[in-house]
């Protein structure tokens, strides 16, 4: 299944088109630090950079009623890596938010159904494909400063290769704290189930395979879908397994204007593959989110 070209133009030229009167706009720039990119269990293997992402969005809102609202929205964005350009992508597509409120005032507790679907073309061969997600999130204000909510969500790469052809579900809580009118601070906490990629260099792959890092492992790897990607070096190669990730964040979201905001995000992933395999990755964000 190949990413349709003519998709993130067409969908440019839709957003760039739409009245400013009739939908909202927003432009997300982001540059990320990634420590251990390459999602490898080796410490030899870990490989750090930088990526950069660029997101347009346009949508339309609507209500239905006193306590329902709906949102339809388009958006293109662009992933680079310049270290490592095999894992630069293009996405478009379109999603949407069916929001019920639930009672007056400004503590009633909110759902939100989410549903998207989205192309997607990458550099990396096998990578291109449909990504459809869809998750329910609950939202409460406990106090004027304090908000929790709470989140399940699905979400499936019907990709054109094996290795990337992937599906989780994941559960996580929220708690968000504002200190003043224009400083948040939030943290988040959850799990993953479900399919992920790894890399592994040739020498240490060829080592898994054969049983030097045990049985278990050598069994287990010789039946998942892998091929070499050279993605970030010569022989290596990219592996899809099943396990869980646990994850946290900490975001910082300082408004810089009326319409802007810089949120300063940490964010810890810990993965853990069915035999036992442990992946660590640590990624550090500076993102700014302008509202037309």
């Amino acid at each position: 299944m190949t990413f349709p070209r003519g998709l993130l133009l067409w969908t440019s030229v839709f957003l760039s088109c739409l009245p400013l009167h009739a939908v909202h706009y927003r432009m997300e720039a982001s540059t990320t630090w990634a420590e251990n990119i390459t999602r490898a269990s080796a410490a030899g293997d870990w490989r750090d950079a930088r990526r950069l992402d660029l997101r347009a969005v346009g949508g339309v809102l609507k209500q239905w009623t006193a306590g329902l609202v709906t949102t339809a929205e388009l958006d293109a964005a662009l992933e680079r890596v310049p270290r490592y350009t095999g894992l630069d992508s293009l996405t478009a597509g379109a999603s949407g938010q069916a929001r019920q409120k639930f009672g007056f005032g400004p503590f009633a507790p909110v759902l939100a159904f989410d549903a998207s679907l989205r192309g997607r073309e990458s550099k990396q061969p096998g990578d291109d494909g449909w990504t459809a997600a869809a998750g329910l999130r609950l939202t409460k204000r406990l106090t004027s400063a304090w908000r929790v909510g709470a989140v399940v969500d699905w979400q499936q790469h019907y990709a054109e290769g094996a290795i990337f052809d992937t599906r989780h579900h994941r559960a996580f809580g929220t708690v968000a704290w504002d200190l003043t009118p224009w400083l948040q601070l939030a943290h988040g906490n959850g799990r993953l189930w479900g399919d992920f990629t790894a890399n592994a260099s040739s020498a240490i792959w060829a080592r898994a395979l054969s049983g030097a890092l045990g049985r278990a492992i050598g069994d287990y790897y010789n039946s998942v879908s892998w091929a070499p990607t050279h993605t970030f070096g010569p022989g290596w190669v990219t592996y899809r397994v099943t396990g869980h990730v646990s994850f946290w964040w900490l975001e910082l979201s300082p408004a810089i204007g009326r319409n802007t905001s810089l949120p300063i995000r940490y964010e810890s992933l810990f993965s853990v593959n069915k035999v036992g395999v442990k992946y660590r990755q640590d990624l550090w964000t500076l993102q700014m989110l302008h509202r037309f």
